[in-house]
């Protein structure tokens, strides 16, 4: 198993990770087709696909690790752009 899917598992889980960091989230999303960038030097980031669609998300701070919302964004992110766990 690749570390993408690996990852994609882990984020995809039930219950959802508590430990999952913002690292892995650009990792992942990456991985997908988006790209990141934060406009203004804040913690706001948009992750943008390929196909367009995007997503805004603030990094998490000062652990780096996601909360619950920040995941399900994610999550209904790479399933609309046909991304997920390959079970």
């Amino acid at each position: 198993m690749s570390k993408k899917q690996k990852r994609l598992k882990e984020l995809f889980s039930s219950p959802p990770p508590r430990d999952f960091t913002w690292e892995n989230l650009v990792a992942v999303m990456s991985s997908a087709g988006f790209s990141n960038h934060c406009d203004h030097g804040g913690s706001h980031y948009i992750f943008e696909h390929v196909n367009g669609y995007r997503v805004s998300m603030s990094k998490t701070h000062p652990g780096g690790i996601l909360k619950a919302y920040q995941i399900k964004d994610a999550k209904e992110a790479l399933i609309f752009v046909n991304e997920g766990p390959e079970d």
